[in-house]
């Protein structure tokens, strides 16, 4: 295990982004390298991979400082994570991990309790505290992981703060702001701005404290299905560029039955069929006014859009916006510039 690694402290003097590539050694280190690096990035953690499939095995963890902690992003093949007694024991402090999921799934278990993040949720938990992180439902994952020290929210919000495991991004009011803050933040890491970066941790680890704040306000059920209808439209968008999206899978991620999805979507008058459908010709309208893809045939826009079939494509189009994508494309290189 690595004998050096970050400790989560807020910093006040911006440092540089490391990296960790496992295309940097040999396939047979692979394993043994991600491991020192994460060891070097999250503090003392225990990997386990099954040898057979290490031979295949590759990450990339970047690692940024904050002003609120260390913002640590991984890509990696699938495997399974540990903290035990003895990795707590040889970390220098004590923190929380503050958890957006950006890609694959991850089970948490600590306590005797779990909680399963899909793409776009935010969890919390303890790192003073063993957990097990089980990522081995897909074949690869993607996280941004924001690690805190335990004292800096523990002040803010009293010591009940991150009591276990919890599920921040499916607080009724708020739950999706801070998937929202958490999926910025993922993206201001590649920015190469400091201090932007540092400002959206403060607004998330914000966000985090209202949500497990004991003064939160309850919430009316109309409230949650409202909540519920932007988290089906966010995961509709963030998936209807792929052709075979469909309403079990929309269901699966969010982590609703396909009945209520179709309940929460009858009563704003929609279905699902229809939404997708719709967003997917607002991702085609878009990209068809979109200079940058002047190159791109119509078929080609439709078929990135999640279209199967042009034909199909062709007369939603023209039913949605009342000319064909050849016209709605024309009238924007004919108007003139501003």
């Amino acid at each position: 295990m690595a004998q050096t690694h970050e400790t989560c402290s807020a910093s006040q003097v911006p440092h540089p982004a490391r990296e960790w590539n496992t295309n940097s050694v040999g396939e047979a280190e692979a394993f043994d390298y991600y491991r020192e690096s994460i060891c070097t990035a999250f503090m003392p953690l225990r990997p386990e991979l099954d040898a057979q499939k290490r031979a295949a095995f590759q990450a990339v963890v970047c690692s940024h400082q904050t002003d609120s902690g260390i913002l640590n992003i991984v890509s990696a093949r699938a495997h399974r994570v540990q903290r035990g007694k003895a990795e707590i024991a040889s970390s220098p402090q004590d923190c929380y991990y503050l958890n957006t999921q950006l890609h694959g799934e991850c089970r948490v278990a600590q306590r005797g309790t779990a909680m399963t993040l899909r793409v776009g949720d935010v969890g919390i938990f303890d790192g003073s505290e063993p957990f097990d992180l089980k990522h081995d439902y897909c074949r690869s994952l993607g996280v941004a992981s924001l690690m805190v020290p335990k004292r800096l929210l523990q002040d803010a919000a009293g010591p009940e703060f991150g009591s276990g495991p919890s599920l921040l991004s499916g607080h009724p009011v708020i739950g999706n702001l801070i998937s929202e803050a958490g999926r910025a933040l993922a993206t201001a890491s590649s920015g190469g701005c400091p201090d932007a970066l540092s400002r959206l941790s403060q607004v998330f680890l914000s966000l985090a404290v209202l949500a497990t704040g004991p003064s939160t306000p309850q919430v009316s059920p109309v409230g949650r299905r409202l909540a519920r209808l932007h988290q089906i439209r966010q995961i509709i968008h963030q998936n209807c560029a792929r052709p075979d999206f469909d309403l079990s899978e929309c269901a699966s991620l969010i982590g609703l039955s396909v009945g209520y999805v179709q309940q929460i979507l009858a009563g704003n008058g929609t279905r699902f069929g229809a939404l997708l459908l719709e967003t997917r010709l607002a991702q085609a309208a878009r990209s068809l006014l979109d200079p940058a893809q002047n190159h791109l045939s119509v078929s080609s826009i439709a078929y990135a859009a999640g279209f199967k079939d042009v034909s199909h494509f062709g007369r939603a189009f023209r039913q949605e916006y009342d000319q064909s994508p050849g016209q709605w494309r024309r009238q924007a290189v004919a108007a003139p510039p501003r």
